[in-house]
């Protein structure tokens, strides 16, 4: 019986003795966890969490008022401070995935923090099984890949089932303390579920996606993971016992390092440092650390995490120095650039653009450039995008500039198809080149014009002078005593003041078609006026309009270029015909052009002013800022080429004068040209 007892004792002091190894193995590994920075929980079938790190505990969601992260919660309410379960609202389940498929699953979820930020992270989920491989539950690990694109697998095992066992077991051990043998196999399954537990737990240090290590006191490495190796080159065997230091770039110091120091925070989270490889190469690694405890609270050592990404920082480097060049490319050449999503959204502006239109991004395309409320009917970003062809056209924009543009289609970094826009702006080198042509068009009529006029004045001159010769004819037989015929003398002078109203519209044609001058000189506005009438006056009235003139006679002479200001008159003149004829298709007695010049003063100084109204159809207030914008024009198609007020507004200028209009729709236009009086007259 001696013996009994005694063999007894020893089996539950075993036993104790194995319990408290368990314990202590459970501690560890706790410590271990809860240095890991990334939320880490074993959840069990029934939805509850059955393990927790710290970093799960101190995640910063929402799980309502007054609650805390209590053992036993729902997954649910301590990942995403749900009252549901995720596949209830919509949203993927991963332990429902894993009961499942009994595989390894990863989902995205998007987590509303306590501060309101929306942040991305990736659910690693993992089947936990219990010895007989059944399905006890799964091991979640959330990795916040909002700013990184990097994908991690983190594998964790929960002790919660193991403890739970264990006590089972030792309920059972109680009632059969009078079996030695189950006694030795109830310390053989603990010390089974024991290897079970460190092997997982070896498992997950191996197989997490991050390099992990963890050092005592004295900076000496403890423990050394597969990815460590591989960012390092250093083995396991090499390092074990080493400070750590061997692969630091620099000698380690409370500074440098500061995981054992009082002023530095901790966690330490994505430092950026730099370490030596065992083949002397520089590596850049963002490394998070924090210190390991004991049971009672003491700091034992600590753990530390860092990822390799030197090749991230390189592409960081490369693509910011070809966005510089972009940028400085497309600032050279003056060149506008954005990018649009299929959804018409500005998604970027360079400089230019904003300059030109201000900060638009985020607004539509068509509401900026446009000024539309939807989109446009032939849109070459989606022609782009469809046909995956560069695509190219000309249009007006909201500023009445013309601009070249170009449709480049691409396929941005998070997949979605995307197009990059160039603008051009035109408008300078349109009017250049209408301006050209019409200066070749003018120069064109001219020598048809002087040609016509050499060929018309030398048949107008031989009529004027035979009609003069008959009648001296005729005054030489009223000389003699013949009587002479008064009607066919009348018809004679008709003859004469025909030709030489003729010859003075020939003389004007020939004056204005001239190669021009382009000095100023003194002129009165009377005679550029009555000129500019002598080309016009009879198309005026053939469309039966009224023409009234008041020019007073005491004016100040202008000192300007006869021909650009004739121009500027013949313009004015030709829109006020133009929209007299489009409000009166016949004769009308409403059908009035007035023409008034008087002397003004403007700031102090004097002024000659012009103003021609016509009692025509008047021109909208909505257009009327932009009659004076290069290729603008109310007239329809083929009436008009739009640069005619604009060349008026710039010889006007030249001028040293102003061109404005006033015009009320349905009534009148009044078109005022104010040029300097010549104050020296």
């Amino acid at each position: 019986m001696t013996w009994k007892m005694h063999d007894r004792r020893g089996a539950k002091e075993d036993r104790r003795a194995t319990g408290r190894m368990l314990l202590d193995h459970l501690r560890f590994l706790q410590s271990v966890i809860n240095g890991v920075t990334d939320p880490v929980l074993v959840i069990g079938t029934d939805m509850r969490v059955k393990l927790i790190n710290q970093a799960g505990r101190d995640f910063p969601v929402d799980r309502g008022k007054g609650r805390k992260c209590a053992g036993n919660a729902h997954c649910y309410r301590v990942l995403f401070g749900r009252e549901h379960a995720c596949d209830q609202g919509g949203c993927e389940c991963p332990l429902m995935e894993v009961l499942e498929t009994g595989k390894p699953v990863t989902v995205s979820r998007t987590i509303t923090l306590k501060t309101g930020a929306l942040r991305h992270y990736e659910v690693f989920a993992s089947p936990l099984r219990g010895a007989n491989n059944e399905l006890l539950g799964i091991i979640e690990i959330l990795r916040d890949v909002t700013e990184r694109n990097l994908a991690a697998e983190v594998l964790r095992k929960s002790h919660d089932e193991l403890e739970r066992r264990v006590e089972e077991r030792t309920l059972a051990l109680k009632k059969a303390n009078n079996s030695l043998r189950l006694e030795i196999d109830e310390r053989r399954w603990a010390e089974d579920q024991l290897i079970q537990s460190l092997e997982q737990a070896e498992l997950v240090y191996s197989v997490i996606p991050s390099a992990i290590f963890t050092v005592d006191l004295k900076r000496n490495i403890t423990s050394w993971n597969k990815k460590a190796e591989s960012v390092t080159g250093y083995t396991e065997e090499e390092v074990i016992g080493k400070t750590c230091s061997i692969f630091a770039r620099h000698p380690c110091s409370e500074i440098g390092c500061g995981v054992y120091s009082e002023k530095v925070d901790k966690p330490i989270i994505n430092r950026i440092c730099h370490i030596k490889t065992k083949d002397d190469r520089i590596r850049v690694i963002s490394k998070s650390a924090d210190l390991l405890r004991d049971a009672n609270g003491m700091v034992v050592g600590a753990v530390e995490s860092f990822e390799d990404i030197t090749v991230q920082q390189d592409m960081d480097r490369q693509l910011r120095t070809e966005r510089d060049k972009f940028r400085g490319i497309l600032a050279a050449l003056d060149q506008g650039m954005h990018i649009l999503n299929h959804d018409f959204i500005i998604e970027y502006q360079n400089e230019v653009l904003r300059r030109i239109f201000g900060d638009k991004i985020g607004e539509k395309c068509y509401r900026v450039y446009k000024q539309r409320d939807e989109p446009c009917e032939v849109c070459r970003m989606q022609a782009a995008i469809e046909q995956s062809e560069v695509q190219r056209t000309e249009e007006i924009m909201s500023n009445m500039r013309h601009y070249e543009q170009s449709y480049v289609p691409f396929t941005d970094v998070d997949g979605e198809a995307k197009c990059l826009i160039l603008l051009r702006d035109v408008t300078e080198e349109k009017k250049y080149r209408a301006e050209t042509m019409r200066a070749g068009q003018l120069a064109s009529i001219g020598e048809l014009a002087a040609g016509v006029a050499h060929e018309i004045n030398n048949p107008i001159n031989g009529i004027i002078n035979y009609a003069q010769v008959l009648i001296d004819d005729s005054s030489q037989v009223s000389l003699e005593g013949e009587g002479a015929n008064p009607i066919q003398r009348e018809m004679l002078d008709r003859i004469i003041k025909e030709g030489e109203r003729v010859a003075y519209i020939v003389r004007n044609l020939l004056f204005f078609a001239r190669q021009r001058d382009e000095d100023a000189h003194l002129v009165e506005i009377e005679t550029v006026i009555n000129d500019a009438l002598a080309l016009i006056k009879h198309q005026f009235q053939k469309d039966g309009v009224l023409i009234s003139v008041e020019i007073p006679t005491d004016l100040p002479e202008v000192k300007v270029n006869h021909q650009q200001l004739q121009q500027v008159f013949l313009n004015l003149l030709s829109n006020s015909r133009h929209a007299l004829n489009h409000r009166y298709s016949g004769r009308d007695p409403g059908k009035k052009l007035e023409i008034r010049c008087s002397a003004v003063q403007i700031e102090g100084k004097a002024y000659v002013r012009t103003e021609i109204t016509d009692h025509g159809e008047g021109i909208p207030p909505d257009i009327i800022s932009h009659i004076f914008e290069p290729f603008f024009s109310s007239k329809n198609p083929g009436e008009g080429t739009g640069l005619g007020l604009s060349i008026s507004l710039g010889l006007v200028k030249d001028f040293h004068g102003f061109l404005s209009a006033s015009s009320e729709p349905g009534s009148f236009t009044t078109m005022t040209v104010d040029i300097p009086a010549n104050e020296a007259g």
